[in-house]
């Protein structure tokens, strides 16, 4: 995930931690999360904390969705634009969710073990151009599990990956999957594959490409055919451009306080990264997503779901009494009496959250057209740790 001010451009190496782990000294700092039996409600408290958190000279627009056994419901607060003609974003409106994506990613990889096209310890290489050269760690491969986990030792973003701040937003104009494959070809690997947690874009980006390969079809159209037309997703895509209906209903981005032109949302990430962190969707989808994650609707992708919850491996974040784990690309952040598994994203314009408690079938999504340092969503799964995040763990896991 990237942080960009429109003055200092800058690249964190993980997902929203540094701005986290900054926050938190000790266990008895963090404020504490209700617990007992709690309506499973979205509170006025919680509307009256998004009001203030947009109000504040952001310009921008929250979306909250909720899920249980009992059904869905929706808040929403703001504007999907500047424009005088602009209407209050809704459970229908638009938001690029970013990193949240790689959940999309991983639930295809474990859909394609179940149907035997692939397994979790193959080799990447095998799966990719005979021409590109993958590293190795004293004869250790890159294996799919690998990418899933962000244990290939594969840096966060390709090394010739360059920010161009004269073509903001467009901050990489031009890369192409060559360029990727060229940048794999270059990096020598420090740790042995499969042993060190670290997040890595680059390593989604990669596994989306070997998947997508495999299929012997583009990403975004894998994605479609099996995830979201099995779901009824039908407003969640990469691709807007050609799709009107879609584009009218995009919240724009802002970046302190403005607006990014309608014109430039394709270009936020450039296609060869699209299954690290590329999808626009809704409330109202993601809704669906959690549903079918969480077990409340049944689906053929329940197996495959369930499998990529499974944790891991430790990631050495921790925030007070909750550490954080990976499954296949799912997080979860558990002091073993809790749980929450979750994703969050993070691009120019755009942070969200979507997580699910497993015990409790709860799920909340949060989606937001600004970023953290503004209104920060992307970071509430790692633990109730300020206002907003507060309110989102006593929901998820209250009896």
């Amino acid at each position: 995930m990237i942080k960009i001010s429109l003055i200092f451009f800058f690249i964190l190496s993980v997902a929203g931690t540094t701005l986290v782990l900054a926050q938190v000294t000790n266990a008895s700092s963090l404020p504490q999360v209700v617990t007992a039996e709690q309506p499973f409600i979205i509170t006025d408290h919680l509307k009256q904390t998004i009001r203030t958190l947009v109000d504040n000279g952001t310009n921008a627009a929250v979306v909250v969705g909720l899920v249980d056994a009992n059904g869905t419901q929706f808040f929403g607060y703001g504007k999907t634009s500047n424009a005088t003609n602009a209407t209050t974003v809704n459970e229908d409106t638009l938001f690029d969710i970013a990193s949240i994506t790689k959940t999309f990613t991983n639930t295809l990889l474990a859909d394609m073990v179940i149907r035997g096209e692939v397994n979790l310890d193959d080799p990447v290489e095998n799966y990719l151009p005979d021409t590109v050269k993958v590293p190795e760690y004293n004869g250790s491969k890159i294996t799919l599990q690998d990418l899933a986990t962000h244990t290939s030792g594969l840096p966060d973003l390709p090394p010739n990956l360059h920010v161009n701040i004269t073509t903001y937003p467009d901050l990489y104009p031009n890369y192409t999957e060559e360029n990727l494959y060229q940048a794999l070809s270059n990096i020598t690997l420090t740790t042995a594959p499969g042993s060190h947690f670290q997040y890595s874009d680059m390593g989604m980006a990669l596994l989306g490409q070997a998947l997508s390969l495999k299929a012997g079809m583009p990403y975004e159209q894998l994605v479609i055919d099996r995830i979201l037309d099995v779901l009824g997703m039908n407003s969640t895509r990469i691709t807007l451009s050609d799709n009107p209906t879609l584009l009218s209903r995009l919240a724009l981005g802002h970046v302190n306080g403005t607006e990014i032109p309608i014109t430039n949302v394709s270009f936020i990430n450039p296609p060869p990264l699209a299954p690290a962190g590329s999808l626009h969707s809704s409330a109202s989808d993601m809704v669906k997503y959690l549903s079918a994650n969480t077990g409340l609707i049944k689906t053929s992708l329940e197996e495959a779901m369930q499998d990529s919850h499974s944790i891991r491996l430790y990631t050495n974040w921790s925030a007070g009494p909750y550490d954080v784990y990976v499954g296949l690309g799912w997080l979860s952040t558990t002091n073993f009496g809790s749980q929450i598994i979750w994703h969050n994203g993070e691009v120019v314009g755009y942070n969200s959250f979507a997580g699910f408690n497993p015990a409790t079938q709860r799920g909340v999504v949060v989606l937001s057209s600004t970023m953290p340092y503004d209104i920060d969503v992307a970071n509430i799964g790692f633990g109730p740790l300020y206002e907003l995040s507060k309110s989102v763990w006593s929901l998820l896991i209250s009896k």
